[in-house]
């Protein structure tokens, strides 16, 4: 009887239905299956238009937005996304344009894709363009309402036509209180989901108040106060229903309408604590993260991040947005007083922070979540702004020691996208590089202000959103110059060609 011989047997894949089955998977996996499949699937996904937008969304940390693909087709979708691969990394705006207005304008910041100021008993909005929204630079929209007294500072969120306005009030025995207009964002009348007009409280503190800032996530929303005399407290509420508590954190950020990340030193101990708070009545403590004990005595400040918390708080005319599960948390530690040497910036996918029903896992040691951070640090002679967070990335202002002018003159970015195949070689000043931190690899890069964009004015502070930079010049005269820088504006491409999508 002849011996059988083992023979295998390979079947070539067709292309057709190899696109098919590309076609299903989400960007992310489309992403993994190109770096460890055969080379076919790979060419296949730069070949077709529709596979390369969704390749290109997980390497910038985009998701697919809901704008309908009948109005923006994927070719339409994918130049506009190279465009916003290519221009931030190497800041290179595609748009400028620049703004004057009254050099006695007060609280001038940037929310909700809002530009605003605060004139006499007025407040002024400018819509900032965002060509992923359908608002190009030609169609910019601009707000005036009346208000008195002076808004101290202002939140907006066009998702939920709300705006908040904040200002101060004279309470008994010198306390100071604090009254949030709760508007909408059309008309500036009561927003039809909260119950007045108005919230009023007491701050139960009778210090001059030097800043108020708003955060809102959906129903919640915080307002943080800090006082002349060094105090902070946080307010914290349900806007829809005015249920609110005070906290005596360093500082909150909200992670989610459900959650917020608080700071505070408890015996003698510096610690991050996990707060649930759905119910506002019975807040509660879910983790605690225990931080370096060389930041105790430290001031300790979160970056702001503006994207979007969820795929829900996407606009509905936005082609693609920041991926929500790519976001990325700043822990600011600024070292003060005679010793004080200073500062340390903490990253860490936001995603980190999330409860557990393991009651041995609630206590989180240093020397275990050290491992998924880094840490970069900034010495007292740089001189940098705070940075301004947009999902994965930071932007901030830094100026530039060889010279000798007032203002900052160079505009610095770094970009966390998880998949980014460009990130830089992490110098010195990164003092802590975490075992587990390979998905935070960053690409850092800078650009000095061209002459035609600050006409020799030093630059004061800079804003930013998905779509744009402001700066904010030295006054000259009565005007206060203000430029958008926007990216992302579309232009043709010709590394993408046509090819319809199945």
């Amino acid at each position: 009887m002849p011996h059988r011989v083992t023979t295998i047997k390979r079947y070539r894949v067709s292309n057709d239905v190899l696109m098919l089955i590309l076609g299903k998977l989400d960007p992310v996996s489309l992403y993994r299956t190109c770096q460890v499949a055969f080379g076919r699937v790979y060419e296949l996904v730069m070949e077709f238009q529709h596979l390369r937008y969704k390749f290109e969304l997980a390497v910038v940390g985009m998701k697919d937005g809901p704008a309908p693909y009948s109005a923006r087709s994927p070719l339409v979708r994918l130049q506009l996304l190279l465009s916003y691969k290519n221009d931030w990394p190497r800041l290179n705006w595609s748009d400028e344009q620049k703004i004057p207005i009254p050099a006695s304008s007060t609280q001038i910041d940037v929310s909700g894709n809002f530009l605003y100021y605060v004139g006499n008993q007025s407040l002024n909005l400018i819509e900032l363009p965002s060509c992923r929204a359908g608002l190009p630079p030609s169609q910019m929209k601009y707000l005036q309402f009346n208000t008195t007294p002076q808004a101290d500072c202002v939140a907006i969120d066009p998702l939920q036509s709300l705006i908040v306005a904040s200002h101060t009030l004279a309470g008994p025995g010198g306390q100071i209180g604090i009254r949030l207009k709760i508007r909408d964002l059309r008309t500036f009348e009561r927003h039809p989901n909260a119950p007045s007009q108005f919230y009023d409280c007491s701050t139960h503190v009778n210090q001059p108040i030097s800043t108020v800032a708003i955060a809102i996530c959906g129903n919640r929303m915080t307002v943080t106060v800090e006082f002349a005399g060094g105090l902070t407290k946080h307010l914290v509420m349900d806007w829809t229903t005015f249920q609110a508590m005070w906290m005596e954190e360093q500082d909150v950020i909200l992670l989610n309408a459900q959650y917020l990340l608080g700071v505070r030193k408890i015996h003698g101990k510096l610690m991050l604590y996990l707060y649930n708070i759905y119910d506002m009545r019975n807040v509660a403590i879910e983790r605690e993260y225990e931080l370096p004990p060389i930041w105790t005595k430290a001031t300790m400040r979160f970056g702001r991040n503006t994207a979007p918390h969820g795929d829900s708080f996407a606009p509905s005319t936005a082609l693609f947005y920041p991926d929500p599960s790519a976001r990325v948390l700043l822990l600011i530690a600024k070292h003060v007083g005679p010793t004080g040497n200073g500062m340390h910036w903490l990253f860490i996918n936001e995603s980190f922070f999330r409860r557990t029903q393991y009651a041995d896992r609630r206590s989180v040691p240093w020397s275990y979540w050290s491992q998924f951070c880094l840490i970069k640090e900034i010495s007292n002679s740089a001189a940098v702004t705070t940075p301004q967070v947009v999902g994965s990335r930071f932007v901030y202002l830094e100026r530039d020691s060889t010279r000798n002018t007032p203002g900052f003159s160079r505009l610095s970015v770094m970009d966390f996208s998880p998949n980014t195949e460009f990130a830089t070689q992490m110098t010195k000043m990164w003092t802590l590089i975490g075992k587990m931190s390979s998905p935070l690899r960053p690409i850092e890069t800078y650009r000095d202000f061209p002459q035609a964009t600050t006409q020799g004015l030093p630059v004061e502070r800079v804003c930013a959103t998905e779509d744009n930079v402001v700066i904010l010049l030295e006054n000259r005269g009565d005007i206060r110059p203000i430029n958008i820088l926007t990216f992302g504006v579309p232009r043709l491409r010709h590394d993408v060609q046509y090819h319809p999508s199945l």
